[in-house]
């Protein structure tokens, strides 16, 4: 039984009018990734995803998708990632799709590195390849959605 486990949240920022992901510079795996962290005690996954969003990156933050099966209910998420770090540990990742409140973005000293990425910069990008498969996923079924 795998005792090391950690609960997080997730979010891929994605701007509706440019169509391009907000993605942060990982300090330890030197990887582009999307913004999130564990979720805190007494914390649902939606509230955790939106702070660490903004702690990350400065952006104010909508989460998208349906609320199901009643609209009092939470946010059905893009996916449930099962990850693991380099000590084993299984960090349990609720992703959610996002796009931003605002325009200023601000480097934390959680990252190396903030920057927007069009889909085709991401094939060229030390990015993991659930990032595009996600971002595809979204642009698909949430952005062209909000933009027809």
């Amino acid at each position: 039984m795998d005792k090391n486990r950690h609960f997080c949240a997730s979010v891929y920022i994605i701007n509706p009018r440019d169509k391009k992901i907000l993605l942060v510079k990982h300090k330890k795996l030197k990887k582009w990734v999307q913004p999130g962290g564990h979720i805190e005690h007494n914390e649902i996954p939606e509230e955790a995803a939106v702070r660490e969003a903004y702690e990350e990156t400065g952006l104010k933050i909508k989460l998208l998708g349906d609320r199901f099966p009643r609209e009092e209910d939470f946010i059905r998420p893009l996916g449930i990632q099962k990850n693991r770090n380099e000590a084993n540990e299984m960090h349990i990742d609720i992703t959610y799709p996002a796009i931003p409140l605002g325009e200023d973005i601000v480097l934390s000293d959680e990252s190396t590195g903030i920057r927007w990425f069009s889909r085709d910069e991401l094939d060229d990008l030390n990015v993991f390849e659930d990032i595009k498969i996600n971002m595809d996923y979204i642009l698909n079924n949430y952005i062209n959605k909000m933009n027809a």
